[in-house]
C-alpha cells in the first residue's frame, strides 16, 4: 500500500503538482519511518523524494537540509559509492547551487563526478549530469574557460549516449554557446547557436 502510495505521488511530481505531491510524500516517509525506522532503504526512498519536491517548490534551506540528510544516511547504511547515495549528493548540489552557494556545489559536483566515473563509468548519463553541474558551478563563478571545457568534454559524449536532440544534449550546447559568448568568442557561439536553432 505505501510502495502504491510513494509511486502515486512520484506521478503527481511528473505532472507539476508539486505541492501536492510534496505533501504525499511527507506522509508516506512518516508512515515508513514509523514501520521500518528512519534508514530503511524505502523510508530513505521517501525522503529523498521530499527533499526533490522541496527543492522543486524553491523551498531550498529545507530541501538542502532533507537532501543532505538522506545522502549521509545512504552513505552510511548502503556505502558511499551506492548509486543512491551518489543520486542523494547529486540533488544535495542542486540545492547548494539553489542556495547560491555555488563554491560549495562546485566543489561537491567535482567529487561527485569523480565517485561517478568510478562506479557507473566516465559516460554514464549520471556522471555527465554531475559534470554538467560542475561547468554549471564554474560558469557562476566566473570560470569560463574551465567551465568550457567541460562542457565540450561533457557534449560529444551526450550526443553519443542520449542522442543530438536530447533535451541535456541541447542544454549542455546551449551553455557551451554562452560561454563561447562570455570569453569574447561570438563567432563560435554563433556557430554553436546555428547548429541548435537546426536542432
Amino acid at each position: 500500500m505505501l510502495a502504491g502510495r510513494h509511486s502515486a505521488a512520484t506521478s503527481l511530481g511528473r505532472l507539476g503538482r508539486w505541492e501536492e505531491a510534496y505533501e504525499a510524500h511527507l506522509a508516506v516517509a512518516a508512515e515508513r519511518t514509523g514501520l521500518l525506522g528512519p534508514c530503511h532503504p524505502d523510508t530513505l526512498a521517501s525522503r529523498a523524494a521530499v527533499g526533490h519536491a522541496l527543492g522543486r517548490l524553491g523551498r531550498w534551506p529545507e530541501a538542502l537540509a532533507a537532501c543532505r540528510s538522506v545522502a549521509q544516511d545512504r552513505a552510511w547504511v548502503l556505502g558511499g559509492d551506492h548509486p543512491d547515495t551518489l543520486a542523494a549528493r547529486h540533488e544535495w548540489g542542486v540545492c547548494l547551487a539553489g542556495l547560491g552557494r555555488v563554491a560549495e556545489a562546485r566543489d561537491l559536483y567535482r567529487e561527485l563526478a569523480a565517485a561517478l566515473t568510478r562506479v557507473l563509468g566516465p559516460a554514464a548519463p549520471e556522471t555527465l549530469r554531475a559534470l554538467h553541474g560542475l561547468a554549471t558551478s564554474l560558469a557562476g563563478l566566473g570560470c569560463w574557460e574551465e567551465a568550457l571545457e567541460v562542457h565540450r568534454h561533457v557534449v560529444p559524449l551526450r550526443e553519443r549516449v542520449l542522442g543530438p536532440g536530447h533535451p541535456d544534449t541541447l542544454a549542455g550546447r546551449n551553455d557551451e554557446a554562452q560561454c563561447l559568448e562570455r570569453l569574447g568568442r561570438g563567432a563560435e557561439a554563433a556557430e554553436v547557436y546555428r547548429a541548435l536553432a537546426g536542432a
